[in-house]
């Protein structure tokens, strides 16, 4: 039996992202990203569309690290808030949509991260092992900017026991 794909919730289209990926994190060339960049400033290499130039040259030019990412998603789903919000997400021309994107970038990651760690542990035969989980982190997205720090430590904690109970299980 082949392992199951991501739902579709969770394939990065990036062509409906405003290049996020490219922008807020910083690179590091010894871990695979051709130079050295600093969080928030876009790579030399992202078009003004939001588009890499680069794309199809990435593992060639030292750019393993963009090869091996994927937001499962994230990226294009924070742009969506940002246009309901804002009317455009533009975060050249707007600083404070700028500002905003920026700020819920890493927390967008790593929500899309459990929330697809999830489905595919599901999709494995894995019962929840906290069954409200799923539902709690699919209404963050509605709620990103209201979730209080200490929710998100539960979360990550409550996530950690869903994969070591899956692991358990399948020994």
């Amino acid at each position: 039996m082949s392992a199951p794909l991501l739902a579709p919730a969770f394939r990065a289209d990036c062509s409906a992202c405003v290049g996020l990926c490219c922008v807020v994190p910083a690179f590091d060339a010894v871990q695979g990203f051709g130079f050295d960049k600093p969080a928030e400033t876009p790579c030399r290499h992202l078009a003004g569309c939001g588009h890499c130039r680069i794309h199809d040259e990435l593992a060639g030019r030292g750019f393993e690290g963009c090869v091996a990412f994927d937001c499962l998603g994230a990226g294009q789903h924070l742009t969506a808030l940002a246009r309901a919000r804002f009317g455009d997400a533009d975060w050249r021309a707007r600083p404070e949509v700028a500002a905003w994107l920026f700020a819920r970038y890493a927390r967008a990651c790593e929500l899309q991260s459990w929330r697809a760690g999830l489905s595919l542990m599901r999709a494995h035969g894995a019962a929840d092992a906290d069954a409200a989980l799923p539902g709690e982190l699919d209404a963050a997205w509605d709620a990103l900017d209201a979730v209080p720090p200490e929710r998100w430590t539960d979360w990550r904690r409550r996530y950690a026991g869903a994969v070591a109970a899956f692991k358990a299980a399948r020994r």
